[in-house]
C-alpha cells in the first residue's frame, strides 16, 4: 500500500524488490529444497544399507568355526545326521545312562569341549555334544537354522535310537549355544534347561536394543515357549555377553527358574569362579532332582 511521506506532504510508492533480490530469494529456496530432498535420500539410503548389509554379513560376523580338532575315529564320535548330512557329535558317559544331558557349545568351540562334563557324565549321565554345520566334522555352513537343526537331529537321536525318554533329555547352552538351547527347548519335549551366558538375541548383545530388522538367535521371543525348569548363570564382569542381557532373559523365561550370578566372572571363567566341584555337584544335582535339588 502506498503511504503519505509525513515531512515532504505527498504520497510516496511502495517499496519493491530489485530484480537481483528476488533471484537470490528464490535461488536460495530451490537450493534450500534440492538440499532437504538430497538430504532425505541420503537418510533413506543409509537406513537401508544399515539392514541389507548385517543381514549379508551377519554369518560372517556370528559364527567363529572350528575344523580339525577331531576325528571321525576317535572314541566318542558319532553322526547323527539325516538324509546324507553329517551331524558330529562328542558323548561321554555310560550307554546305558538313565538320562541325557545335550550340550550346545559356544562359538569358536567344537564339540571336544563336552570333556569339561566328564565329572557330571561319572555320576549317571550320558552328556552329548552337537556339532554346527561347518564346524568340526559336520556339513555345511554354519547359520541359525542349521544349528538349530542339528541340535533337533541329536534330541532325535536320543530318542528314536538310543530310547531316551523326553523326560529324561537336559539342554545345556553356553553363550551361543544358549540360542541353539532355548529353541531346542521351546520345539522339542526337555526335562530341563541350563543356560551359561544367555542373551535376548545376538545384535542385541551388541546394540542393547534392537535396531535391525534381522536379529537372529531370538532367545526372548522363545524363552517363554519353554516348558521345563529353567536355571541360568552369568558373570556380572562378562564383557562379551553383558550380565544385563542374562538378566533381561531370565525375566521373561515362565516359571520354575532360578538365576545364579557369579559376582566377578567373565564370559570364560565362571566355572572357575564358582569351583569345578560346585559347579558339576550343582548341574548333577539339578539333573537328578530338579531345581529344588541344587539348594542355596
Amino acid at each position: 500500500m502506498a503511504r503519505k511521506d509525513e515531512n515532504q506532504g505527498h504520497i510516496s510508492r511502495p517499496e519493491v524488490a530489485s530484480q537481483g533480490e528476488v533471484a537470490r530469494a528464490v535461488t536460495s529456496f530451490l537450493t534450500l529444497r534440492l538440499f532437504r530432498k538430497r538430504d532425505i535420500w541420503v537418510l533413506a539410503v543409509g537406513l537401508v544399507l544399515l539392514q541389507i548389509i548385517p543381514a549379508l554379513l551377519i554369518n560372517r560376523l556370528m559364527f567363529r568355526p572350528v575344523l580339525g580338532g577331531y576325528a571321525w575315529t576317535d572314541g566318542g564320535i558319532v553322526d547323527v545326521g539325516t538324509n546324507g548330512v553329517k551331524v558330529a557329535t562328542r558323548q561321554i558317559g555310560s550307554a546305558t545312562a538313565p538320562r541325557a544331558i545335550i550340550y550346545c557349545h559356544g562359538n569358536a568351540e567344537d564339540v571336544t569341549a563336552v570333556d569339561r562334563f566328564s565329572g557330571v557324565a561319572a555320576q549317571g549321565s550320558l552328556v552329548a555334544a552337537v556339532e554346527y554345520p561347518g564346524y568340526g566334522l559336520s556339513d555345511g555352513s554354519p547359520t541359525e537354522k542349521g544349528c538349530c537343526d542339528n541340535a533337533r537331529r541329536l534330541y532325535d537321536w536320543l530318542v528314536e535310537t538310543r530310547g531316551f525318554a523326553a523326560t529324561n533329555i537336559f539342554v545345556v547352552g553356553y553363550s551361543i549355544g544358549t540360542g541353539v538351547a532355548v529353541d531346542l527347548a521351546s520345539t522339542r519335549q526337555v526335562a530341563g534347561l541350563w543356560l551359561e551366558a544367555g542373551f535376548l538375541s545376538i545384535p542385541r548383545v551388541i546394540t542393547r536394543k534392537r535396531l535391525l530388522v534381522i536379529d537372529p538367535f531370538q532367545s526372548e521371543t522363545k524363552i517363554g515357549r519353554v516348558n521345563c525348569p529353567v536355571f541360568m548363570l552369568h558373570g556380572t564382569s562378562d564383557w562379551i555377553v553383558p550380565y544385563s542381557q542374562g538378566r533381561a532373559l531370565y525375566d521373561l523365561a515362565p516359571e520354575p527358574k532360578r538365576f545364579f550370578t557369579v559376582t566377578g566372572a567373565g564370559h570364560f571363567d565362571f566355572v572357575t569362579m564358582i569351583g569345578e566341584d560346585r559347579y558339576e555337584d550343582m548341574l548333577g544335582r539339578f539333573v537328578a532332582g530338579g531345581l529344588d535339588a541344587i539348594g542355596k
